[in-house]
């Protein structure tokens, strides 16, 4: 009528050991996972540059610009796009007006041009012209570390 106490141990441990053969966890296999992703963006130096992507130069020792800046972005194919704009600006007249606005605001304030690799050397030369005709005396370069 009842089974003894040894009898129901043996039932117990044989069905344990037929489903832990057959089973399979995966609680620890997403862990597991999960760790080794998290790990990977940590170790990989994720960094996404808001704005518009461009092609900065790298040098060996960049400086760290601290102060009011004004960001100037020019592409490789000479658009011009000012702190965190969508569109291009259209004229040059256009970008001397937000630099006088910008020099009036503050006396310190520096010009940070962000431009691609591939941009021409006389239209940067002309560019730095109108920023100081515009007023603005400190005018920086945005570099990447190697």
């Amino acid at each position: 009528m009842n089974k003894s106490w040894l009898e129901e141990v043996r039932l117990i441990s044989s069905s344990r050991r037929s489903r832990a053969l057959g089973a399979f966890e995966l609680a620890p296999l997403v862990d597991v996972i999960l760790m080794l992703v998290i790990f990977s963006l940590l170790v990989t130096g994720f960094i996404y540059t808001p704005g518009i992507q461009v092609d900065i130069p790298a040098i060996s020792n960049p400086n760290v610009i601290q102060g009011r800046t004004f960001t100037v972005t020019i592409t490789k194919d000479e658009a011009i796009y000012i702190e965190n704009s969508e569109e291009p600006i259209i004229s040059m007249d256009d970008l001397i007006l937000q630099l006088k606005e910008f020099a009036e605001r503050t006396r310190d304030g520096i010009v940070v041009l962000k431009a691609d690799y591939n941009v021409k050397h006389g239209f940067l030369m002309k560019l730095m012209e109108n920023i100081r005709s515009a007023g603005v005396r400190k005018i920086a370069f945005e570099g990447k570390k190697e």
